[in-house]
């Protein structure tokens, strides 16, 4: 009597019950469907490259499921992975980087060297395209009372489930979030499994099961930080966080010395979640369209940066406004008399 096929097998049975992604499989991974038939009956098995590339190749939502079942059959599997992974960081990466920041107008300089920096962290973090955010966080400046009470993410870029360019999937975040809690203590911050009780904040993007966050430190100063979210939980062993670190290092060139601030400035506020932000922040075009033809009439001198830094602010102060209010009203509940 013949054994039934292991685990793995029957969740790439599941997968190749399309024909058309059966079809795309056989030609991304070079191999016959019948060879993938045969995998999934459990009449043979696949050769590591095979392993790797095939969960480099199929739909994100299915990674995770195929991963965990061939784990179970192929121990070596996690090693096979982490033997692609390189800390080491090519001197030629630092020599473009030192170029970029010494040749680069002020304009530009933000944006070049944090777009090279964060497709390198990307490359090196998540080399089998298994599904990573890199993001930075950045301070909002001060408000009027002087105190930072909100981060805004800044630019980011990732692999699927998320899209390659994560600029204009903005955010406020505050002390609900592991980037906040990284930039109050200033000191890099992980968590293995964002679905288990946590013992600091870290709110869970949609598709995260493990993120690290390190400060962008200068002076003993900070600007923020680098986070970096997978879809595989335990993912961020230690020689991964000590590539965030120097990434994290690194990108501080990207910033002017006056986005650094002392770290006593840094009184984070809870930001609302994402729901409540996501149509609010989807204004911002608008918002900086109406205050730019202000500027016109009035006749003000003011840069396209300044005009956007100046609503964003405006967003920032009405997204508090609503999480004050919210806070109110549990408080009014809390304390009212039985």
């Amino acid at each position: 009597m013949a054994s039934p096929p292991p685990t793995w097998s029957i969740v790439l049975q599941g997968i190749l019950k399309s024909s058309a992604e059966r079809q795309r499989l056989s030609s991304a991974l070079g191999v016959t469907t019948m060879t993938l038939s045969r995998w999934a009956s459990g009449e043979s098995k696949p050769q590591r490259n095979h392993l790797i590339h095939l969960l480099q190749v199929i739909l994100p939502h299915q990674r995770q499921e195929l991963l965990e079942a061939l784990e179970q059959y192929f121990p070596e599997l996690p090693s096979w992975l982490a033997e692609d992974f390189s800390e080491q960081i090519p001197a030629s990466f630092f020599a473009h980087v030192l170029n970029i920041r010494t040749t680069t107008t002020e304009g530009l300089r933000f944006w070049r060297i944090s777009d090279m920096i964060l497709k390198q962290a990307l490359t090196q973090l998540d080399p089998h395209n298994l599904g990573m955010a890199i993001k930075l966080i950045q301070c909002m400046p001060p408000s009027i009372d002087g105190k930072i009470r909100s981060l805004r993410e800044r630019a980011g870029k990732g692999s699927l489930p998320w899209t390659a360019d994560l600029e204009h999937d903005v955010l406020f975040l505050g002390l609900e979030s592991m980037s906040g809690y990284a930039t109050e203590v200033r000191h890099i911050v992980s968590d293995g499994d964002l679905r288990t009780g946590k013992t600091f904040p870290a709110f869970q993007d949609v598709h995260e099961l493990s993120a690290a966050a390190h400060p962008i430190r200068f002076e003993g100063r900070i600007a923020g930080c680098l986070l970096a979210s997978s879809v595989q939980a335990e993912y961020f062993t230690q020689p991964r966080l000590n590539l965030l670190t120097t990434f994290s290092d690194v990108i501080a060139l990207a910033f002017d010395k006056s986005d650094f601030y002392p770290p006593n400035q840094v009184e984070l506020r809870v930001m609302p979640p994402p729901l409540i932000q996501r149509p609010i922040l989807a204004t911002f075009r608008q918002r900086v369209t109406t205050r730019f033809q202000q500027v016109m009439h009035h006749q003000q001198q003011l840069t396209n940066a300044e005009i956007e830094l100046q609503v964003w602010q405006d967003l920032e102060a009405e997204l508090l406004a609503i999480r004050t209010d919210e806070q109110n009203e549990e408080n009014i509940i809390y304390h009212a008399p039985q």
